[in-house]
């Protein structure tokens, strides 16, 4: 999920962390508008994604991103990705493709080129259809259909915001258009549908599979600052049960990036609990707050082959104060029964020789996956070599719903896809 990567340090600059703007914890719901999942496709320096994954019930991972990448004057360029993902068989279909003649419809949601089409339901504005042919060996068409509440953290222009530099002090929209210039060096933003319901057909080859009952997240992000002075590192946890009916039909998404020196190093959490396919608990954790999500990188030993320190299992923990409501109507239980955990523990390593781990789908390296003019920007602003890894496990989560007597623990087992990123 992360784009771009870098340890510069430019001097002098400010952060505002989301979870400080929004630092009350009975108030980190936002629900997203229309606008919110509009396409921004801003000029100067912008990278937006627009991704969805589905895990299936053979436990298998499927990826759809759409990269819109701007950089300064230069035309926009555009791709768009695949991955079918299965450790178990050992499978593993990756796809990148240039896209032409990319337009954005007139709703500013759906959008349409030679490669990809996507489609935003006028009727419901919860689900989305995806056609796409990446070459003559790979071709999908899915439905996605929003089963949990959409949301971003904090409610209005500037919910969901992390803002880099100085605020700029201007008054925000008062349409219910996002605030985009709130911050002098630029913004980054996550938006997430955590919990949808999948269908359609993958063809892979002459491999055609069906996809009805599958479960994924959709995620909408947006990095609008310079690549050279964003993140240090970012961490993704995306568990999804399948199969399941009743409280273990359970999601539990978390997004999480550290600044670089620049901004301070400082950790930028956000994450959310769905049980019974209702959205639960909206978290956010990192600098300047107490609780909320967290990661950890447990153990770590040495990549000989990328030259980091990567983790021997990853631990994802999730407290939040519980939502009750119907659809965008959420709000926090502030009094008795009001809080909501969720944990889970990925254990990777298999033998400390050459770093061999469980469940791996792929050490990307970054640079190489990206654009020739953005990777020569990227390598002249940076002098790094990011990786990200991405493992894809079955895992046993806990999740605790209430506090004293009113506590009541489930215990779910399901399929996490995580991704951690290495950059300096």
């Amino acid at each position: 999920m992360s784009s771009w990567f870098s340890s510069s340090t430019p001097a002098g600059p400010n952060i505002h962390p989301v979870q400080t703007t929004f630092s009350d914890p009975n108030a980190l719901f936002g629900p997203l508008t229309a606008k919110d999942l509009e396409w921004n496709c801003a000029g100067g320096i912008n990278t937006e994604t627009q991704t969805w994954y589905a895990t299936l019930k053979d436990g298998s991972i499927v990826m759809c991103q759409i990269i819109h990448s701007s950089i300064g004057l230069l035309w926009p360029t555009i791709q768009v990705t695949f991955r079918h993902a299965n450790p178990k068989t050992g499978k593993n279909t990756w796809k990148s493709v240039t896209v032409s003649n990319f337009k954005v419809q007139a709703d500013k949601r759906s959008m349409k080129s030679d490669q990809i089409t996507v489609t935003m339901d006028p009727t419901s504005s919860s689900k989305y259809t995806i056609e796409a042919k990446y070459d003559d060996e790979v071709q999908i068409s899915l439905q996605y259909e929003r089963l949990a509440e959409g949301f971003k953290i904090g409610a209005g222009p500037k919910g969901g915001f992390t803002y880099f530099g100085q605020l700029s002090g201007k008054a925000s929209p008062t349409d219910g258009s996002p605030d985009y210039a709130g911050g002098a060096d630029g913004y980054a933003i996550h938006r997430f549908w955590p919990r949808c319901a999948v269908s359609g057909i993958m063809r892979v080859g002459n491999d055609v599979t069906d996809l009805e009952g599958a479960r994924g997240v959709f995620i909408h992000a947006i990095q609008g600052i310079r690549p050279n002075i964003l993140a240090a590192s970012w961490n993704f946890a995306n568990f999804q049960t399948v199969e399941k009916e009743g409280e273990e039909a359970v999601s539990l998404i978390m997004m999480e990036f550290t600044t670089t020196p620049a901004y301070g190093s400082k950790v930028i959490n956000v994450g959310s609990v769905v049980v019974g396919d209702k959205l639960v608990a909206v978290t956010a954790g990192g600098s300047g707050v107490g609780g909320g999500s967290n990661v950890t990188h447990q153990d770590p030993v040495k990549d000989a082959e990328t030259g980091y320190d990567a983790p021997s299992a990853l631990k994802f923990c999730w407290e939040g104060a519980k939502l009750e409501g119907e659809g965008s109507n959420l709000k926090a239980v502030t009094e008795g029964n009001s809080k909501v955990h969720a944990v889970f523990t990925e254990d990777l390593l298999v033998d400390k020789e050459g770093y061999k781990t469980k469940g791996l789908v792929e050490k990307v390296d970054v640079l190489g996956q990206i654009p020739y003019l953005i990777k020569k920007f990227v390598n002249y602003a940076a002098g790094t070599k990011p990786f990200i890894y991405t493992w894809l496990n079955p895992v046993k989560a806990s999740i605790t719903l209430g506090t004293g007597s009113e506590t009541k623990t489930l215990d779910v087992d399901g399929y996490v896809f995580t991704e951690a990123t290495m950059i300096s």
